[in-house]
């Protein structure tokens, strides 16, 4: 084994604590990165209300209790929930709310589907701000 140089032997105290802070630094790094993905997460709280339905037809099949579900663009099914009891909304119309959590964000577009009557695509911001759905007579 060679004698270490005089700058090798000046240096090596020096280096370590450099390297050790590094490293620190790095670890430190990644648990942010782990808190910030934790706390933006790939998935949101679809909110909304449905307009309760005049015609007689539509009034027995989009009731409080109906499932809702979502789907996303391919048709895969993303949440499902139930629409809420009826409730004044603006200008004292009649609503039934709905929230579904941990709806995967990102998509294209979202199919919203109350009983087998109403079905409606909307985008993901008014879905986390809170759509309204109004069935055709």
């Amino acid at each position: 084994m060679l004698p270490q140089r005089t700058w090798q032997r000046s240096t090596r105290s020096p280096i370590i604590i450099i390297s050790s802070l590094a490293a620190m630094a790095l670890a430190a790094v990644a648990v942010a990165a782990l808190l910030v993905g934790t706390v933006n997460r790939t998935t949101f709280t679809a909110r909304g209300v449905v307009v309760c339905p005049t015609a007689q037809g539509q009034t027995l099949r989009i009731a409080p209790g109906a499932p809702v579900r979502i789907y996303d663009e391919t048709g895969d099914e993303l949440s499902t929930t139930t629409l809420g009891q009826r409730e004044s909304g603006d200008g004292n119309q009649c609503e039934m709310p709905f929230r579904a959590r941990d709806v995967a964000s990102g998509r294209d577009g979202y199919v919203v589907r109350v009983g087998d009557v109403l079905q409606e695509t909307v985008s993901e911001s008014a879905l986390s701000s809170g759509v309204v759905l109004r069935p055709v007579p």
